[in-house]
């Protein structure tokens, strides 16, 4: 499978907005709605082979419409990433047994949200159980919701032309 299937979208002051599929892409810039500032060296497989379109790394949209698709959507896979794929009770990093706890358990009135919801291996969950941290004797780092730009930084292969948008 290649690694050059995603294309940073930033918007017309160069800010970061979001990652998407290179095809999608493509389809923006080719209907003029967007320039392709960058390229991967790779071009789409196409029937055609006298056809060469390289595949955009990098696209920026002329107009950027606001939309509410800057708030990370709270998911098992974007937990896991914010806590760096590691318990945070006892660092484990064994992906195999990653669970998520509730700090304030569901039997408590804990609620599935941001601060609330940690990586733990399945040890340290079954542990922990239904008691509250106080309970438990361990302390951890406060749970919050990451910025949306804090999830893109941490993609694996950040292709090289992306890094001056993304990490300033």
């Amino acid at each position: 499978m290649s690694k050059y299937r995603k294309t940073l979208v930033v918007d017309s002051s160069f800010i970061a907005r979001s990652i998407i599929p290179t095809e999608r892409a493509f389809v923006i810039s080719y209907k003029g709605n967007a320039e392709i500032i960058a390229e991967h060296p790779e071009t789409f497989g196409l029937v055609n082979p006298e056809l060469i379109i390289n595949k955009p790394s990098i696209i920026r949209v002329y107009k950027f419409v606001k939309q509410n698709i800057l708030k990370v959507p709270l998911t098992r896979e974007n937990i896991y990433r914010r806590d760096n794929y590691e318990c945070v009770y006892c660092g484990s990093g064994n992906i195999k047994t990653l669970t998520l706890d509730h700090v304030i358990p569901q039997s408590k009135g804990g609620k599935d949200s941001w601060d609330n919801l940690v990586t733990a291996c399945r040890r340290c969950n079954h542990e922990k159980a239904d008691l509250s941290l106080e309970e438990y004797g361990k302390e951890i780092p406060t749970p919050y919701r990451p910025h949306y730009l804090m999830l893109m930084k941490q993609m694996d292969d950040i292709p090289k032309e992306w890094e001056h948008f993304l990490f300033f």
